[in-house]
């Protein structure tokens, strides 16, 4: 087997990010263990230095939203003015591709199905919520839609910050350098568009705990843009007392009726767009999945969907009835879909953030899958498995993912029992900063 080094090294401003984001990534958890008591001091006063301040308290979401807006646009302006987001042969421009569903819904076209897409037609796989608002953006043109899709992007840092309880700050900063994030985001447009996923579950989050049937009505909406959000949506209500059954079904009466909707204005072109052909797409998975279609071993069936339905199902209703904390019944379910599925996309790891917000092994687990992911998509996959047709290491990388989606997936479930153990949760006064928290600012 030989390797390319200069396939390897050619994209050195990806590397160079990503590297960069990666040590940021684990220095910012380090600081919150005893090694890193020497760090802390260090830290601290390299900010108030900047900050010319004696506090941090400058150090909050709308700093960070900031520096993201300005990645996030600088890249925009970059791909509208390259032609990067226009047509060019053989590569679909998701940016291009949403604008174009956005204009077809104006022009009472189907926005899923067919869409006129530079000189041909393409298939748009995401719901209702989704092209609404690529409607509201193709009113602006491509700058519309990046205008739309990175506030949707932005969004996450106060509703991260509101969602993170007493430990706001360092969770905030936490999803602010990791490279599921702003990076993500911004390396391909897909990465934008499935930010509406974890948007999704964070703003149910904060709403849950004081209007539980608002939050249950926008998540049942919200999760028409990517389907398997519906299910966290869902899950989540289980810890809500004598609402829980209610929340759970106006997720489920708001997401059927806005798909019957859809159904009845666009027809089978939007069902096979949204879900069977999402269902059954076999491009390339970054779990255990993806070993078996390197080798054409996975069979296109619907016994498949079958077995990954009966599953996803079961986790839902188990993390329903049994888990008492929200956060950690997003968490569970998020990461459960992620092993289940058979097609784990680069860009939906970006879904798996709200995991942040479940304590502080979460997030080193996190960080794993973040840093072995980046390298199995850029590397294993585009590189080698693709250019050079060397698919050994994507295969083992494919599991290490999977091992440490397990990893986290058993971590998840061991804080929740021990939670039942140690009995009912404490006053937020008192809670465990490294705790999951739904607490509002």
């Amino acid at each position: 087997m030989t390797v390319d080094l200069f396939d390897v090294l050619s994209n050195w401003d990806t590397w160079g990010v990503f590297g960069f984001l990666t040590v940021v990534n684990l220095l910012v958890l380090v600081y919150r263990t005893s090694y890193g008591a020497k760090l802390r001091p260090w830290v601290l006063n390299a900010l108030r230095r900047v900050s010319g301040r004696s506090d941090l308290h400058w150090l909050d979401w709308k700093l960070l939203a900031v520096v993201g807006a300005v990645w996030f646009g600088g890249f925009s302006v970059y791909g509208i003015l390259s032609g990067q987001y226009g047509c060019q042969p053989g590569i679909l421009s998701d940016a291009l591709g949403e604008m174009d569903s956005g204009r077809a819904f104006w022009a009472g076209g189907n926005p899923f199905s067919s869409v006129p897409y530079c000189g041909g037609t393409l298939d748009v796989p995401y719901g209702l919520a989704a092209v609404l608002l690529d409607a509201l953006g193709s009113l602006g043109g491509l700058w519309g839609i990046c205008l739309v899709w990175g506030a949707i992007v932005l969004s996450i840092f106060p509703l991260a910050w509101r969602a993170g309880g007493a430990d706001r700050q360092y969770v905030t900063v936490y999803l602010a350098t990791s490279i599921l994030f702003i990076p993500l985001a911004t390396s391909e447009f897909g990465g934008a568009t499935n930010a509406i996923v974890p948007m999704t579950l964070l703003l149910t989050l904060v709403l849950v705990e004081e209007r539980e049937l608002l939050a249950s009505a926008l998540g049942g909406f919200l999760s028409t843009a990517r389907f398997p959000s519906l299910f966290p949506v869902v899950a989540m209500n289980g810890g809500q007392g004598r609402l829980r059954f209610w929340g759970g079904a106006v997720a489920l009466g708001v997401f059927g009726a806005a798909t019957l909707l859809s159904f009845a204005l666009w027809g089978t072109g939007f069902f096979n767009s949204v879900y069977v052909g999402e269902l059954g797409r076999r491009s390339y998975s970054l779990n255990v999945f993806g070993v078996l279609l390197l080798h054409n071993a996975l069979p296109s069936s619907l016994g498949v969907e079958a077995v990954e339905a009966a599953v996803t199902v079961a986790l839902v209703l188990a993390a329903f009835f049994t888990v008492r904390s929200p956060v950690r019944a997003v968490a569970i379910t998020i990461v459960g879909v992620a092993l289940v599925t058979p097609f784990l996309s680069y860009n939906f790891l970006i879904w798996l953030l709200p995991c942040a917000l479940a304590g502080a092994r979460a997030r080193w687990w996190l960080w794993g899958i973040a840093t072995v992911a980046a390298v199995d998509f850029n590397l294993g996959i585009i590189v080698w498995a693709n250019a050079q047709g060397i698919v050994g290491p994507a295969e083992v990388l494919d599991v290490v993912v999977t091992a440490l989606l397990l990893g986290l997936f058993v971590e998840l479930w061991r804080g929740e029992l021990a939670s039942h153990r140690a009995g009912p949760p404490r006053p937020a006064s008192d809670a465990d900063p490294t705790a999951p928290s739904t607490a509002s600012a």
